[in-house]
């Protein structure tokens, strides 16, 4: 690891010096300006994760941290341009076959370590062998070329993902970026992040905290800007009031998730559910649902509207059969036992209802084998990427207690093709065969507002900033 200084960036820059005079007489008329005031950001997440690493930038709250504590090489806020906060510049070559980064050398991710040129060679290498094996690494000066074989385009692209971020382990659970925070603290209840240098006019203290239902709900904690995190339904009557609220169809799609390695079993499932009464037994207050017919939300290329094709059929050997249903919220109770009692009716089979918290459930999610066979879950296109809705269901330790090669194949095929219609078709075939394996049940698209205080003067909206604000660039 090495270290370096400064920031061209207005994430590290909102420190300013102040005259003379005015500090002595603010020091006289509010006896001393020696402390200067902290701002909060608080919002609520089911489920805080154990770990934020880079490499879980797919999972949703660590992407949110992430972007906070991380900068990715390069960024594309307007979704057509590329720039950069930890480059002094960059360049390719005609054919898109070389690639110049000369580092910022300033951006520090910690006390201890700064960017550096060295750095910046290790990391690129490191992560362009996910990208393709035919490439060289080099060292000009105070700047890295990257050299492939062929035209490769997609490159930037692949830069500008938080799982590539520059990167360092700070201990077990914990990474460091060049983002304006870092992680402070680390627990079962929150998460707080700090600023790296304070800003008077911006946020300097995140905090996240776990949320496993309304019952957790404390809407007088004075910190809480962000509850976009939780069910429409269940945000304090007095937020929608007094934020600014912009109406929004989010890039999520929310599923259940079917783990049993008997097919028959899953296509019951599948088949089976009441689309409509889950989800209301689910999430009793919430009325915003949109259907989608596969995993892959509309507005995602390959996504579609309508419910998924369903034809229920009772096979008498799977009468008396046990499924167990994780539930990770604590208000549903009621409407889930009444959900169980009429799938039992209609199919025969056994539906418990298992309570977890929602931070207890997310250690089990990655782990083989896991304690239940059907669980709810969001997949939010956190990056722009299909991998995001696929990689759980098909990586090794996953969703599934079950492997499925042939679709696995497909996705690796789709994480290589450049090509972007190829790629989507490639994407629509794994999403309908997750169907077609009765893997996973696509429920429905969230719709809702979102809402954000009034105080903040700078607030821009589209380009994936309702959902994951960079909160560093808050200002009032």
């Amino acid at each position: 690891m090495i270290v370096m200084t400064k920031s061209r960036s207005n994430l590290f820059q909102c420190s300013k010096i102040i005259p003379l005079l005015m500090f002595v007489l603010c020091a006289f008329l509010v006896f001393g300006c020696s402390k200067p005031k902290d701002y909060f950001w608080g919002v609520y997440f089911s489920g805080l994760p154990e770990r934020i690493f880079a490499e879980l930038a797919g999972e949703d709250a660590v992407f949110y941290i992430l972007k906070q504590t991380h900068e990715p090489i390069l960024r594309r806020d307007d979704g057509e341009n590329y720039s950069s906060r930890i480059l002094k510049n960059w360049r390719r070559s005609v054919d898109s076959s070389i690639y110049t980064f000369c580092p910022d050398t300033s951006q520090r991710f910690n006390t201890q370590y700064a960017f550096s040129t060295e750095y910046l060679k290790t990391h690129i290498a490191f992560i362009t062998r996910r990208y393709s094996p035919d490439f060289a690494v080099s060292q000009t000066g105070g700047c890295v070329v990257v050299d492939f074989k062929k035209s490769r385009k997609g490159y930037l692209e692949f830069l500008t993902k938080y799982t590539n971020a520059p990167t360092i382990r700070e201990n077990g659970n914990i990474e460091a970026g060049l983002g304006a925070f870092y992680v402070a603290d680390i627990s079962k209840e929150k998460i707080v992040l700090k600023r790296k240098k304070y800003c008077g006019k911006g946020y300097n203290t995140i905090t996240v905290y776990e949320y496993g239902g309304i019952s957790d709900l404390n809407p007088q904690k004075i910190d809480l800007k962000d509850f976009n995190r939780i069910p429409e339904s269940e945000i304090p009557e007095n937020v929608s009031k007094q934020f600014l609220s912009f109406e929004n169809i989010s890039l999520k799609s929310v599923s259940l998730v079917i783990n049993s390695p008997n097919i028959k079993l899953r296509k019951i499932v599948y088949n089976c559910v009441d689309i409509v009464k889950l989800r209301q037994a689910f999430f009793p207050k919430t009325k915003g649902f949109y259907d989608i017919a596969t995993i892959l939300p509309v507005g995602v290329p390959g996504g579609q509207a309508g419910r998924p094709m369903q034809l229920c059929s009772k096979p008498h050997q799977m009468e008396g059969t046990t499924l167990i249903f994780a539930n990770w919220r604590s208000d549903n109770q009621r409407q889930l036992e009444t959900f169980a009692t009429d799938f039992h009716k209609t199919t025969g089979i056994i539906m418990k209802i298992k309570n977890y918290s929602a931070y207890d459930l997310v250690k089990t999610l990655f782990k083989r084998p896991h304690p239940y066979n059907l669980v709810m879950i969001g997949n939010s296109l956190v990056q722009p990427e299909y991998d995001v809705f696929f990689k759980d269901f098909l990586k090794k330790d996953g969703l599934l207690d079950f492997d499925l090669p042939h679709l696995n194949s497909l996705r690796n095929s789709m994480i290589k093709e450049e090509d972007d219609h190829e790629k989507t078709n490639i994407a629509v075939k794994i999403a309908e065969g997750l169907s077609s394996e009765a893997a996973v049940l696509p429920l429905y698209q969230e719709t809702r507002s979102f809402y954000y205080p009034t105080e903040i003067k700078n607030l821009t909206v589209g380009k994936n900033f309702i959902e994951y604000p960079d909160v560093g660039d808050l200002r009032w």
